[in-house]
């Protein structure tokens, strides 16, 4: 019989995907040899299809690059047993009983247990009438509609039970990667895949899962797709152990160091923060001097109990010239989080700003307001930042730790006991609204940043208006300053 010429040229599209191509040169043992399989590119591509052949034959099957005789089982996926028919007819086979023919389960079966799996009913296509067993996992996949998910994630129900971990966290580490490019796109679209996936109520083990769902690009099929065969993404591998994106990624965790910072740094030869600290010549900002001298504190997590405990200075404080103000924290902790990174606080007030004497706490270790930049003129905003228009106050707040329990700061070994420090420092985001913003701005503030994106989308171009959700009032900072000011 003649061999199948499989196509030779790839398409654009594939092209500029720039997918990662297995060394097809590298030779592997064959560990069963009755076994010839020949996977379908019909329906499936020329670079899924590449991918699953060396898969398995990295797992020890033979695997035909071409029909020929040889061949004992055919694979197809989403191909009905006609369309099956139809195309060995078109490659001049007359007979295709000699063949099994199976579905592309049987092979994710195969691989999963690194030996071949018998062929039973439930795997083989069928002509019409003939009725499979269904697979159990099918049976025990919840009804799920997946057109009905919205592709607006403020219209989503997110829970924060995460069945997808291992694809979010995937996404996560793509989207950090060209977010520190300056690929606002790309970046987003793995953001928002990740938002998606963590929506649904039940894990993503196949690929028919997520047909249907919104913001499933090319780019990220691809990713759940390694994933799901082969339990881990090249792709993701290659981003973190890329030189630039670690040294980014430490960069980055400097509080006050952005993307722009970290570029100059690395064209600068600099590939670590020893580096940077080391590097005399280097003009640091007064955000980046606290980033640096509180890094250890900052970069660990902020557990609940001390983001309740910070919450009540706040509270304090603001009450002595607001007594009838409303603080209320926002962010990751108001979603129901235990663990986090900074506290965001919102604070309103229904009655005008009374001012009380001010006491000096001695508890800001930094503090940066940042004034708006708003043209209130040019509202409705159609632009998806519009919200970083608005006066924002960045605090670094002083914890003594004897307030609270369960702390996440851990005391590090490498200092003596006599020296270590009762405080931990901590992040504080301070915002403040006119109180008749205080509903849209609590939205704004609570919402994740896919959900603001979107939020803000869905608003804007959706309902052709925006909410002034994060407005500022300016001489109430200069009043939190003055109170929680530091005097050591």
């Amino acid at each position: 019989m003649d061999r199948i010429r499989a196509p030779g040229v790839l398409s654009q599209r594939k092209r500029q995907r720039g997918m990662h191509s297995p060394n097809l040169s590298c030779s592997y043992e064959i560990k069963f040899n009755k076994f010839v399989i020949f996977i379908m590119q019909r329906k499936m591509g020329m670079t899924r299809r590449t991918f699953l052949m060396e898969l398995a034959r990295r797992k020890g099957f033979r695997v035909e690059s071409e029909l020929s005789d040889s061949v004992t089982h055919i694979v197809a996926e989403n191909n009905s047993y006609p369309e099956v028919l139809d195309w060995l007819r078109g490659q001049a086979v007359s007979d295709s009983s000699r063949f099994e023919l199976l579905d592309i389960s049987w092979f994710t079966a195969c691989m999963e247990a690194g030996r071949p799996v018998d062929s039973e009913m439930k795997y083989r296509l069928m002509e019409q009438g003939q009725s499979p067993a269904l697979n159990t996992s099918e049976l025990e996949v919840p009804s799920f509609i997946a057109s009905k998910v919205s592709e607006y994630s403020c219209q989503r129900k997110t829970t924060l039970n995460n069945y997808n971990k291992k694809f979010t966290d995937a996404f996560e580490i793509m989207a950090e990667n060209y977010e520190f490019k300056e690929n606002e796109i790309i970046c987003l679209e793995f953001l928002r895949a990740a938002s998606v996936l963590k929506s649904l109520p039940f894990p993503v083990t196949r690929m028919k899962d997520i047909q249907g769902l919104p913001c499933m690009g090319d780019r990220v099929r691809d990713v759940i797709e390694e994933i799901i065969e082969e339990g881990e993404s090249s792709r993701v591998e290659e981003v973190l152990n890329d030189e630039r994106y670690k040294s980014f990624k430490q960069f980055t965790s400097v509080f006050g160091v952005g993307v722009k910072t970290s570029e100059k740094w690395y064209r600068m030869g600099l590939r670590t923060l020893e580096e940077v600290k080391a590097d005399k010549t280097l003009k640091l900002s007064k955000m980046q001097k606290a980033g640096f001298l509180y890094y250890e504190d900052l970069v660990s997590s902020v557990s609940k109990a001390e983001a309740d405990a910070v919450s009540l200075i706040v509270k304090n404080t603001v009450c002595m010239f607001l007594p009838d103000a409303l603080v209320t924290i926002t962010g990751g902790f108001r979603r129901g989080k235990n663990i986090g990174h900074d506290i965001d606080f919102l604070i309103t007030s229904p009655g005008p700003r009374q001012d009380d004497e001010l006491l000096h706490k001695g508890l800001l270790l930094y503090c940066d307001m940042v004034e708006s930049t708003l043209v209130k003129e040019q509202l409705p905003s159609r632009k998806v930042d519009a919200f970083d228009n608005f006066q924002k106050c960045f605090i670094i707040l002083k914890l003594h730790q004897p307030r609270v329990e369960n702390s996440s700061y851990n005391t590090s070994k490498k200092f003596h006991m006599a020296e270590v420090k009762d405080w931990k420092a901590i992040r504080v985001d301070l915002v403040i609204t006119p109180f008749e913003q205080y509903a849209y701005a609590l939205l704004g503030w609570t919402g994740s940043r896919v959900s603001n994106q979107y939020g803000l989308c869905f608003l804007s171009i959706d309902n052709l208006f925006f909410v002034q959700v994060r407005g500022l009032e300016s001489e109430i900072f200069s009043q939190l300053h003055s109170v929680l000011m530091v005097t050591e």
